[in-house]
């Protein structure tokens, strides 16, 4: 079938002058996902900045093109059906299960997309619930933490290229959402669990040398305690990645290999929840006919798709909380659009 561009994507390719021949081609395809993601595109951009300052997207020196192995962590929001790295069942609802191989929603998630859109290898370790550390949260439901799953992936003396390979780190919901219960004081220990699992990943053995973090904690609530969250995880990845480029050049593994210079980038997905479920630019200019959850008979165990809605690709939710594949397309056009354009000058 012939594809049929809008005028709008055909105006944002003629922008596209100054990208380099890779950058031009990345983009042309995102503009072609978001034609045929069941009209559902993005109607916010990123807002770059420095990774020294404030909360905002930035992308201090990921090259996707050099990329051949993703490793997620994360919660249900990344988790694509098994925990260990291994293969993911495919991404299709079976009714009367509303879950599509056992991700919390109709297809695949975000992670999945960019790993298909540069031909890498996905190795996904993320859980449903998880939260960054269980001791942390008393009232946590679901035994699954940030911790534990590093543990899982270090215990598999994985032989990866850190050259090579990308760590994604999506975390904050459930701390967020716990935090309701247990008290906002321990939100900023939860922060410094994000950096120190990460400097964990960055050390011998496994030398990380790309991560990308991406949060949307409140699903477009915004609280003090939440945002100061969020600004120490920012912050402190910027100490991470600027501590590591000072001592790199020095810096080899046991096999008397430099280590090399950490590449760190930062999508800020609230930009899509709040242009969403805000007043502007609101739902409708995403191609959305609700903020509801599609799938209504859903529970902490189950999820089926009796009494679901008709029209699943043009809702937000597709269970409760928890966005539709066509969601998760355009949170992975949103972070390749952050690795794209929001590049740090001296990176």
């Amino acid at each position: 079938m012939k594809s049929v561009l809008t005028s709008g994507s055909i105006f944002a390719i003629s922008l596209l002058s100054s990208f380099s021949f890779y950058e031009k081609g990345l983009a042309y395809r995102t503009l072609l996902r978001q034609d045929r993601n069941n009209g559902i595109h993005l109607a916010v951009s990123p807002v770059c900045g420095p990774l020294s300052g404030n909360v905002s997207d930035v992308n201090a020196g990921i090259d996707l093109k050099t990329i051949k192995t993703i490793v997620a962590f994360g919660d249900s929001y990344t988790d694509g059906g098994r925990e260990d790295g291994g293969p993911l069942a495919p991404p299709v609802v079976i009714p009367p299960e509303a879950l599509a191989g056992g991700r919390s929603t109709d297809g695949k998630v975000w992670v999945e997309n960019i790993a298909d859109d540069i031909g890498a290898t996905l190795m996904d370790y993320a859980q449903s619930g998880a939260c960054t550390d269980l001791s942390l949260w008393p009232s946590a439901i679901k035994q699954a933490d940030f911790v534990g799953q590093v543990k899982t992936f270090l215990n598999q003396s994985n032989d990866l290229d850190p050259e090579t390979t990308l760590y994604t780190v999506f975390f904050g919901i459930n701390d967020y959402g716990d935090s309701m219960t247990d008290g906002t004081a321990n939100l900023q220990a939860a922060a410094q669990v994000i950096i120190d699992q990460i400097r964990i990943l960055t050390s011998p053995p496994t030398n990380a040398r790309a991560v990308l973090v991406t949060d949307v904690y409140g699903r477009g609530t915004h609280t003090p305690a939440g945002d100061a969250f969020v600004q120490s995880v920012f912050a402190g990845l910027h100490a991470l990645r600027a501590n590591a480029t000072s001592t790199s050049m020095h810096s080899e593994d046991e096999e008397g290999k430099g280590t090399g210079a950490l590449r760190v980038a930062f999508a800020e997905f609230a930009r899509i929840w709040d242009g969403v479920l805000g007043a502007a630019p609101g739902y409708e200019a995403f191609g959305y006919v609700s903020t509801d959850a599609c799938i209504v008979d859903c529970s902490l165990t189950e999820c089926t798709t009796e009494g679901m809605c008709d029209d699943p690709e043009h809702y937000f939710y597709y269970i409760d909380g928890h966005p539709s594949k066509e969601g998760h397309r355009i949170m992975a056009d949103y972070v390749e659009e952050v690795l794209r354009r929001c590049v740090e000058a001296d990176a």
